[in-house]
Order: structure tokens, then C-alpha cells, then sequence
């Protein structure tokens, strides 16, 4: 019974991403305006998104967003890392544009997700492409649209949230945009608090590849967590980026409950 229900489950998720893809394209060939497409690319996202995290059985408790999320402001939005699941979680209610490493783009489903859903790929390790990275976060955050960085630039064990990487942030600076700190914790897998024993059906780290996780997390019922908006950072010219990524890790890691 249990494989059945996977299998239902694994040809659901897969139509609903080839849907998504399809929508995507079209969107692709007929906006031809870079801001437009944005902002279609994320909302035909944030749609898709809410369809997965329905049938994954995920549901989100949010916390203080509605406090920081206005028409008239945008964000560089930074929240701690541990599945490609935060990804469907944080578009489900905030279509916005995502950093990701460009070793992702060459990873399916996820690459291609990604990029159709106008991701922006950077190179960490490249510090001759970092400055042509940074202005073009920062081209995106002057068009009005919120930014999504995850500065651990990979995801975790739920252990700790790992040390930030800074470089990104500078884009926040040199675009005078503040900073959303955001946590996500994972409180419930199957009704059951998530310790170790648990951890890996949502937690994607490690060696393991992508569809032997999905396979493994098609098992699950249901997962809940928190999302939880920080105090905003307030940013200016003089500050340098490893303020800023100090002051955001410690928002987010005093926020964070460890496994």
C-alpha cells in the first residue's frame, strides 16, 4: 500500500513539474521585458509551489511575514538552508527571485526548476565572475523584486546553521535594499518531532541524490514547519558585508532550533 501511494505520489509530483515547465516556456517565448518575466516566472512558481507543498502533505506556520511583505518594499531575503523543500516552502507565499550555486544548474529537476523560475546562478568559487554576479543581484533587487540567498550556499544536517558566506550580501549594499533575516524550522514529520531519527526523510544533505531523497520523502504524510520573518536589517553605504552577514547568521541561528 505504502509503495502504491508512492508511486501516485511520484507521478503527481512529476506531472505537476512538467506542467510547470510547459507554463514556463510559454511564459518564456511570449514576455520578452526582463522585469516582466520576473515577476511572471515567479508567480507561475509560487503557484506551482503551493501545489507541492499540498501534495507532500507540508504545512507552513508563518510568523511576523505579514509584518515585512509590502507592495512598496522589497527585500535581500537570507533564511538558513537544509532541503531543497525551503525552496517550495519560501515561493509558496514569497514569489521572488532565487540566488542558487551553478553547480544546481547542471542537476535535474532541480537545475531546470531553477532557472525556469528566473533563479539567478552564481559562482562562489569564481572571484572573477563575483563582481558581474553581484550587479546582476543587484540590477534585480533595483527592479523592486525581492531576492532569496541562502548564505550557508549549501544545506545542513540540522545540527547548527552553518557559518555565511558574505560575498553576495554586498549586493544589498550597492542596491541600498535591506535585509529580511528568515528561519525555517521543521518541527513535525508524521506528527512526530523531528529528531535524528527522522531528519532524513525531509533533510537533503550528504551524498544522497536527488530522486532516492524524493523517494524516500513520498513516504511521508505530512510535515510541518515554521517560517518565521527577524527583525529587518537596516542597511547603509558604510556597512561592510561581513556586518551584515554577522548580524543576519546571528538572527537566524538565535532563531534557529538545533537537532
Amino acid at each position: 500500500m505504502n509503495l502504491a501511494r508512492q508511486i501516485i505520489k511520484g507521478l503527481v509530483f512529476f506531472i505537476i513539474v512538467i506542467t510547470f515547465f510547459l507554463i514556463s516556456f510559454i511564459a518564456d517565448l511570449i514576455i520578452r521585458d526582463r522585469k516582466k518575466k520576473l515577476i511572471t516566472f515567479s508567480q507561475i512558481t509560487s503557484f506551482y509551489a503551493k501545489m507541492l507543498l499540498i501534495l507532500l502533505g507540508i504545512k507552513v506556520n508563518l510568523k511576523n511575514l505579514d509584518k515585512y511583505i509590502k507592495a512598496d518594499q522589497n527585500y535581500m531575503i537570507v533564511c538558513n538552508h537544509l532541503s531543497y523543500i525551503d525552496i517550495f516552502v519560501l515561493y509558496s507565499v514569497l514569489p521572488a527571485v532565487f540566488v542558487a550555486n551553478s553547480e544546481l544548474e547542471e542537476e535535474f529537476p532541480l537545475g531546470s526548476i531553477t532557472a525556469y523560475a528566473g533563479g539567478i546562478f552564481v559562482e562562489r568559487r569564481n572571484r572573477s565572475r563575483l563582481l558581474d554576479d553581484m550587479n546582476k543581484i543587484s540590477d534585480v533587487l533595483n527592479m523592486g523584486l525581492d531576492i532569496v540567498l541562502f548564505p550557508e550556499s549549501t544545506t545542513s544536517n540540522g545540527e547548527s546553521v552553518l557559518p555565511f558566506k558574505a560575498p553576495f550580501l554586498k549586493s544589498a549594499i550597492n542596491a541600498g535594499k535591506n535585509v529580511l533575516p528568515l528561519c525555517i524550522n521543521y518541527r513535525k514529520i508524521n506528527g512526530a518531532p523531528v529528531d535524528n531519527e527522522n531528519r532524513d526523510f525531509v533533510f537533503y544533505y550528504g551524498s544522497i541524490s536527488f530522486f532516492a531523497h524524493l523517494f524516500r520523502l513520498l513516504t511521508v504524510k505530512s510535515i510541518d514547519v515554521d517560517l518565521e520573518a527577524l527583525e529587518e536589517i537596516e542597511v547603509n553605504p558604510d556597512m561592510t558585508r561581513k556586518e551584515l552577514s554577522q548580524t543576519a547568521y546571528e538572527r537566524i541561528s538565535g532563531s534557529y532550533t538545533s537537532i
